[in-house]
């Protein structure tokens, strides 16, 4: 016996007519199309006090040439901070700013910014084994005592709100500031 929808409360549907196959898949396909168009309800809440945002990017260098995986925060000028924008650094050395690392953009002001990029030197017992395999509490207990190197790769001063020269204002409409943090370096942390 074909599948019907009868018991639907549809205008369309008589009770004494079954359902094509092809009719049930227009309804499906124009109810997910729906769903689609108008989305589902709910959405994540903002939290209160979240001031506006807009989208802003900013574009880091290292001597002139784009600067990939550095991480970069935002620190209020005038102090009294609740709401922190900030992001990583792409190929391209352009940061998109996120407040909290989770809202897209960043509030209206002027700002400090904190560039911090650091390298560590890798381990020498290669990777873990799996906590399963007998030379796990080996290896764990050899990490433990394994000193590794961390490197800085930019000027220390770039990553202290009292001593970084870098700011910016972020303002709608407002043009990407390119900012440059000196020259290279490899500084033990």
């Amino acid at each position: 016996m074909p599948f019907s929808l009868c018991f639907l409360p549809f205008p369309f549907f008589k009770k004494e007519k079954k359902m094509k196959r092809s009719d049930f898949a227009l309804a499906l396909f124009g109810s997910v199309f729906a769903l689609m168009l108008t989305g589902c309800p709910g959405g994540e809440a903002k939290p209160d006090g979240l001031p506006n945002l807009v989208t802003a990017s900013i574009q880091l260098t290292q001597d002139g040439a784009p600067l990939a995986g550095a991480t970069v925060s935002l620190i209020a000028a005038e102090g009294g901070q609740q709401w922190y924008p900030g992001g990583l650094s792409n190929d391209s050395g352009v940061v998109e700013l996120y407040t909290n690392g989770r809202y897209k953009g960043a509030p209206e002001g002027k700002f400090k910014v904190i560039v911090h990029k650091t390298e560590t030197d890798p381990s020498k017992l290669g990777p873990a084994p799996s906590e399963d395999d007998p030379a796990y509490g080996k290896w764990m207990e050899d990490s433990s005592k394994e000193v590794r190197n961390s490197y800085t790769l930019i000027e220390k001063k770039f990553g202290d709100a009292k001593d970084t020269p870098l700011e910016v204002e972020i303002k709608k409409g407002g043009e990407t500031p390119k900012l440059d943090v000196g020259k290279k370096v490899k500084e033990k942390i």
